[in-house]
């Protein structure tokens, strides 16, 4: 039999065409980035796991012995980790399920730091398959990350994971049984179901299928302007492409100098922004990045979860006659990364000078919790700080504009649409010197 599983559910969720893919095994493979995701949850089932010290794990079981020991576990009252679940053609492998003294509990895990709205009909589907199968739900949780968890030596699943009540939120959700059918009906059609393209192209996820389905959109869509409300207005109203916007249509003036560089296929600079830009820095200058790691459950002491943790750095000093030094960082071994590269970092770079990056919110971001960590660093750090010029603003405010860039301003699109090359750490920091010859 073909289940309709909470997975399928949820994808059904954001999108017909989704699911149909998804029941079929045909959507595009996962980014090492998204598997990087799916270990993080994995990770954070075992702390979670430690908090129900009887519980019995299935995970381990084929699927149709895990529905039938699961049934067995039940009927004794246990609480029961990767539960399988059937009513019909619909089937869950659940986090939790728990037995209380009036009924069980239903606990889905999220390696999130918060609970969101999209965790409530995931749950809801649980509950109506165990309810429709004779298991009375009292009560749905999800556990979830305690953000401001700090590791100190051991990692403590009791301080690391948070549990909020949601059972008020999931007996709202009145139309499982109707969406169920819905998505049955979907996934049984010979074809992909047609979808007009929407906000939930990318709620609450960037869909998997996003590529294809926009892929017929005109190479300069409105979908590329800053104003999201003014976009989809005009999406909807079936103005695709830039150029067939209606001169009547009042746009933002980022939004304006965007259609003007599409219609007459230009690049916009306006020179006397970006030489103004350039003549202010001050020597010697430092063009600087970190490269970071994230994990859910922190690997070191005195950091966080999701905590951004740096392991490598590149650093370009340039000084008034153009000759440049490069220096860098790579962390060894599996120690803690953060007190050697404070070392290195600290002897390296200048009192003086500004600190070019690109995107200054993250490596911002990044020494603030350097010196959060590591007080004793505090000073030089946050002069640090003080001196970073950000080289995406010039761009944020279009001073300069190229048509390819479609609406964005990452270092990524950027960089090609001026070069013609694709990003690269080798080409990242010659980045000043393009900009300067614009000026």
């Amino acid at each position: 039999m073909n289940y309709l599983t909470k997975s399928l559910y949820m994808s059904g969720q954001q999108c017909p065409r989704i699911l149909w893919f998804s029941s079929r095994n045909q959507l595009p493979e996962l980014s090492l980035y998204d598997q990087h995701k799916f270990a993080q949850g994995r990770e954070l089932e075992k702390y979670v796991k430690k908090l129900f010290p009887d519980g019995t794990d299935l995970g381990n079981l084929e699927h149709g012995e895990n529905i039938k020991e699961t049934q067995n576990l039940i009927s004794k009252s246990k609480t029961i980790f990767e539960a399988s679940m059937v009513y019909k053609n619909l089937f869950f492998k659940g986090d939790i399920l728990e037995c209380s003294s009036d009924g069980w509990n239903l606990y889905e895990i999220k390696a999130s730091t918060e609970v969101k709205k999209e965790h409530i009909p995931d749950l809801a589907f649980q509950k109506f398959v165990c309810e429709k199968s004779g298991i009375n739900i009292k009560k749905c949780f999800i556990k979830y990350i305690n953000k401001e968890y700090i590791k100190r030596n051991s990692i403590d699943p009791i301080d690391l994971v948070l549990k909020e009540d949601v059972t008020e939120k999931v007996n709202q959700v009145k139309n499982v049984e109707e969406n169920s059918e819905e998505y049955i009906r979907i996934i049984e059609q010979g074809n992909p179901p047609e979808i007009l393209i929407s906000k939930n192209c990318n709620n609450p996820y960037v869909c998997p299928l996003k590529k294809a389905c926009w892929g017929n959109l005109p190479e300069y869509h409105v979908l590329q302007l800053t104003d999201w409300r003014k976009y989809w207005e005009l999406f909807e109203d079936g103005i695709l492409d830039i150029k067939d916007i209606p001169k009547n249509v009042k746009l933002s003036l980022k939004d304006q100098l965007i259609k003007k560089a599409v219609d007459e296929n230009k690049i916009l600079i306006t020179k006397d922004k970006i030489s103004d830009f350039l003549k202010d820095l001050q020597y010697p200058l430092y063009y600087f990045d970190f490269e970071t790691f994230d994990t859910a459950i922190p690997i070191f002491n005195q950091s966080k979860p999701y905590q951004k943790i740096p392991f490598q750095y590149s650093l370009h000093i340039q000084d008034e006659n153009n000759k440049v030094n490069h220096l860098d960082f790579l962390a060894q071994g599996e120690k803690d990364p953060r007190p050697s590269l404070l070392r290195k970092l600290k002897n390296e770079i200048g009192k003086t000078g500004d600190i070019i990056v690109y995107h200054k919110s993250f490596e911002i971001g990044i020494l603030k919790d350097l010196a959060r960590d590591f007080p004793e660093n505090k000073d030089w750090i946050e002069n640090m700080i003080d001196r970073i010029i950000d080289l995406e603003e010039p761009f944020k405010k279009l001073y300069y504009y190229h048509p390819k860039q479609k609406g964005k301003t990452s270092l990524k699109v950027v960089l090609p649409a001026i070069t013609g090359k694709d990003y690269s750490e080798d080409n990242r920091d010659r980045y000043l010197f393009y900009f300067k010859k614009l000026g």
